[in-house]
């Protein structure tokens, strides 16, 4: 527990700082681009993620869960796969170019303004050289996950993130245009990928160890499709979108997502990362996973169900202070992904536990289920509501899988649906403080937006960390 609490804090200061220094950049972005570039970045992303996903085994997480991760035969096996693989998936890239930039950007013409569509296929061939950058890196670098040593995890992750955040903003005051986000967005995984030797000194051999491989490859079949299913369900949103949608009003989606998703990227830079191996050395103890199940549950809702309440009654306000006053235009669909966050990140605390004791396959189910449910509704949410509709899909697709996920551990690990339910109980409560006292704020003073978001977000910080002092106290 030590350890955790350890690791837990040093996570928790980079994310901080790295999300901060991120967030000063979104700031600048929405200043100094116009939304179609940042649409055509939005899609950009997506699709590099889209081919990280499509061959995706767990590696990382086949070395942190198994119990032989750490022996080099086993190391040497796992970055062959993940280098090959990186290699590979961007041959298909480079040649599927042209084809996706034809179906996104082809009926675009406000895209097709800022940039020919050569240019548009050099732009996207550029990006995917983060998919084998990423594949090179050392994979001894999941052994600091795996050892809960997070020190120079925070400094290789979080440093390159920073360094590549800090480049960015300085490439944007000087180019003004996309190709400023994508030059940053290689040189983080190139300084990510140089950086990772340095810290995790890892020489390749030419050498195949057959056991390594078979636990390799039986884990590789446990998750065998879990991340398409994962990148769709994460992306079917901006995909569907972003063939639908015009790229101004996809640009202010793809911000607006990024800002809802803040509280989920610290939570996964700061909390996460600790999960997975402290599940796994408990793998064998029904209990005490039950047990870390609720803490966490308890804790994560307790600071987070106030923040989300506080975002959907204060949307546009955040979003005109943040981005400009024209971001205002996806205020409810920013609502709502914020609540969808809430649900990920919920989802995330449990599925986890399955990835712990060694059965990913359980967990592709509720993945799968989210999945069907967005490609089902999502092409018609968006076509009857707009972007109103894609949050709302995406929102009750998660809160099903959230709630499969529950029924499943019950009968895996004995966790009790009551007890689960109680420990969203805090959460509440203070959201409910929160809401009264921003509407009596918005009945004393009607025009003070600005006011209601400040006390507001002081009332939730304040009354988040009272209850958790209380809790401790009493040990609840």
């Amino acid at each position: 527990m030590a350890r955790c609490a350890r690791g837990s804090l040093v996570l928790s200061i980079g994310a901080i700082t790295a999300k901060g220094t991120a967030f000063v950049s979104k700031i600048i972005l929405t200043r100094l681009l116009l939304p179609e570039a940042l649409g055509l970045m939005v899609v950009v992303l997506s699709l590099t993620a889209l081919f990280e996903a499509l061959t995706q085994v767990g590696i990382r997480q086949s070395v942190i869960q198994n119990k032989n991760g750490a022996k080099s035969e086993y190391l040497n096996t796992a970055w062959w796969f993940q280098c090959l693989r990186g290699i590979g998936l961007y041959i298909i890239a480079f040649l599927a170019t042209p084809w996706l930039c034809s179906f996104y950007f082809e009926s675009k013409p406000e895209i097709l303004a800022l940039h020919s569509m050569p240019e548009l296929l050099t732009l996207v061939r550029v990006a995917f050289l983060v998919i084998p950058l990423n594949g090179f890196c050392s994979i001894k670098t999941a052994i600091l996950e795996k050892d809960l040593r997070f020190g120079k995890f925070v400094l290789l992750i979080q440093g390159s993130s920073i360094f590549g955040t800090v480049l960015t903003i300085a490439l944007i005051f000087v180019m003004r245009n996309v190709w400023a986000l994508v030059i940053g967005f290689i040189c983080t995984a190139m300084v990510r990928c140089l950086f990772s030797f340095i810290l995790c000194p890892f020489r390749p051999r030419l050498s195949f160890d057959w056991e390594s491989f078979h636990s390799l490859s039986r884990f590789a079949h446990g998750i065998f499709g879990l991340p398409i299913l994962t990148y769709i369900a994460f992306n079917i949103d901006v995909l569907v979108a972003g063939k639908l949608i015009a790229g101004d009003l996809l640009g202010m989606y793809g911000m607006a997502l990024a800002l809802a998703q803040i509280p989920r990227q610290l939570y996964s830079l700061a909390v996460k990362p600790i999960l997975l191996p402290a599940y796994s050395k408990k793998q064998d103890n029904k209990p005490a996973l039950c047990k870390g199940v609720l803490r966490i549950t308890k804790v994560t809702t307790l600071l987070t169900i106030p923040l989300v309440t506080l975002a959907v009654i204060c949307s546009r306000t955040i979003l005109s202070f943040v981005y400009g006053q024209q971001f205002s235009a996806v205020a409810v669909p920013f609502g709502l992904l914020c609540v969808y966050v809430l649900l990920l990140m919920e989802g995330s605390v449990l599925g986890n536990v399955l990835f712990g004791i060694g059965q990913p396959g359980k967990h592709r189910a509720f993945v799968g289920l989210r999945t069907l449910i967005l490609v089902i509704f999502m092409y018609p949410a968006i076509k009857m509501f707009g972007l109103t509709g894609a949050a709302a899909v995406v929102c009750f697709a998660s809160f099903v899988a959230l709630c499969l996920q529950v029924a499943v551990l019950h009968k895996v690990i004995g966790l009790r649906v009551y007890g689960y339910a109680i420990s969203w109980l805090p959460g509440f409560m203070m959201s409910l403080v929160i809401l009264s006292i921003v509407w009596f704020l918005k009945f004393l003073s009607p025009t003070m937006h600005y006011l209601h978001l400040v006390y507001g977000l002081l009332s939730c910080v304040g009354a988040s960390f009272a209850t958790l002092l209380f809790m401790k106290h009493f040990q609840i």
